[in-house]
């Protein structure tokens, strides 16, 4: 075979061009590799410049949920969670390309309520799609408590300078180890308690230096303590009683069912009716009900004494099973009367088996129980100007806040996530 001679030169121009060739290749392959690896660094600093935009709007929709929860609690659980929607709503106006939606709710025990709240929103992503995260959802919750005004002094003696604004007299026995007792006479005889009782309280609270004692050594009570205002008399509700639904009628006896309205003039209720009452409102203007024996049964209701002529008086071994209502205006408000009234009296006789919850707020009355005034009172707490004990025998736990329809004291509330 003939040999084939190459010269230097094509030698030399052969191996550049293969050099050339390699060259090409590499080059190729390395930005193909460099594209390849490009695709990741470029997702992830993508994903942190999403997640940056996700944290800020994880910030406005927290500073959303937070006032939402903080005004809302302010109106107390009444209007709670409607509230807190409508807030909610006009808060997160600059995300609502985000679908921001929220969800409220309120649970009780005795000594708080804790308002919750819950948000989420989806932040659409830019860069970090490039990894297939397309949103990157924000869920956050928060809750405001607010403590009870529990009334653990669940009977006030109002009057300033009665003698005996309070008194225990003749085989007066109340069984109420968890209730204190406050007594703002200044009286020198601010109380009278007589020989054969039977009284257990917590707390004994007497503003007056001194007291009638014929009953000895009475454990918990505290003479010249400091006088105190009740929590109840500025956030009572108002009451317009209108016109007349109801005037002067007669009830004897039978099945008898009464509705909510205003009742004017003068209601008997004789000959031992079985009374019915349906859950409302019933204000007395100008009204007196005079009640001899029979049974009163009702939930949710509340009477309201308008004026000093108005007012129950309860003879002949009445039995009841009454309760206040348990939201809106009137909650745990059993019986009422606007303060600043002129002094009257409030009288009962001989009621059998009075079950009863709730608040008695009658600041002017002089109030008196007689001849065996039998009382099963829970969630109780009872203002009154003065108080008189005949005979009675009552059963009493304390626990009614104070009416939340003027709200919380934003002082109160504490938030937390």
């Amino acid at each position: 075979m003939p040999r084939t001679h190459l010269s230097n030169a094509t030698l030399s121009g052969s191996l550049g061009r293969a050099a050339g060739t390699l060259a090409r290749s590499k080059q190729g392959g390395t930005t193909m590799l460099f594209a390849l690896l490009a695709i990741p660094v470029i997702g992830m600093v993508g994903f942190s410049v999403d997640m940056v935009r996700s944290s800020n709007a994880k910030s406005a929709l927290r500073a959303a949920l937070d006032a939402s929860l903080l005004s809302a609690a302010q109106e107390g659980t009444s209007s709670f969670q409607t509230t807190a929607n409508a807030y909610f709503g006009s808060n997160v106006n600059q995300l609502a390309k985000l679908d921001p939606i929220a969800n409220f709710s309120f649970a009780e025990t005795r000594n708080e309520v804790v308002y919750k709240g819950t948000a989420t929103a989806n932040v659409g992503t830019t860069f970090a799609a490039i990894l297939g995260i397309n949103n990157i959802p924000v869920t956050l919750s928060a809750s405001v408590t607010q403590p009870k005004d529990i009334a653990e002094t669940c009977i006030w003696v109002l009057d300033e300078s009665a003698n005996h604004a309070l008194t225990f007299n003749s085989e007066a026995t109340v069984v109420a180890p968890e209730c204190a007792i406050q007594v703002n006479s200044m009286n020198s005889a601010a109380a009278s308690f007589s020989s054969n009782i039977n009284i257990q309280f917590s707390d004994i609270c007497i503003a007056g230096p001194g007291v009638t004692n014929n009953y000895g050594p009475i454990a918990n009570m505290e003479t010249s303590c400091e006088p105190k205002q009740e929590p109840f008399t500025a956030k009572m509700p108002t009451v317009n009683p209108g016109d007349c639904d109801y005037s002067s009628k007669n009830f004897n006896g039978g099945n008898v069912t009464m509705h909510p309205g205003t009742y004017c003039g003068n209601i008997n209720f004789n000959s031992e009716p079985y009374v019915d009452f349906a859950p409302g409102l019933y204000i007395l203007n100008g009204s007196s009900w005079n009640v001899n024996g029979g049974e009163w049964y009702g939930d949710g209701v509340t009477f309201y004494f308008h004026d000093n002529k108005s007012g129950i008086q309860f003879n002949s071994a009445v039995k009841s099973n009454l309760t206040p209502p348990t939201s809106g205006d009137y909650k745990d408000i059993m019986f009422f009367e606007p303060s600043g009234l002129p002094k009257s009296n409030f009288i009962f006789n001989d009621s059998r088996d009075f079950k009863i919850e709730g608040l008695v707020y009658l600041p002017s009355r002089d109030t008196t129980y007689n001849a065996n005034s039998i009382w099963h009172a829970r969630k109780f707490t009872f203002v009154v100007n003065t108080l008189k004990l005949n005979q009675t025998n009552w059963d009493l736990t304390p626990g009614v806040e104070s009416p939340a329809n003027d709200g919380n004291d934003p002082a109160d509330l504490r938030i937390s996530s």
